[in-house]
């Protein structure tokens, strides 16, 4: 596992287990009734189009995100081949941060 340098847009992860750092908008979350992981959704962000979006999952008990809200967000860039999923994994201690662009 790599640790990629600078912001990774939502369209340049392939699974390649790298540690990321993204900026991405929660469009949809499920809370899961499992001991983990604990959250699934979909982020966007403007590399993706309006019908595209990119799974993350949760395994920081700490962590939950909010649907419509914006996040830095740092963690692995991992397939799920079960389901062919391309996701962005928050594990325990993953760096979450809400973020609200300048106007």
């Amino acid at each position: 596992m790599a640790a990629r340098s600078g912001r990774t847009m939502l369209t340049d992860m392939d699974g390649s287990g790298d540690n990321v750092f993204v900026i991405a908008t929660v469009t949809k979350t499920w809370d899961l009734a499992s001991h983990k992981p604990y959250q699934k959704g979909f982020l966007t962000d403007p590399s993706k189009s309006d019908d595209e979006e990119r799974y993350f999952v949760v395994y920081d008990p700490d962590v939950r995100l909010e649907e419509g809200k914006t996040y830095k967000l740092n963690g692995i860039d991992y397939a799920f081949d079960r389901y062919e999923e391309i996701q962005l994994m928050l594990s325990e201690g993953a760096y979450v941060e809400e973020w609200e662009p300048k106007k």
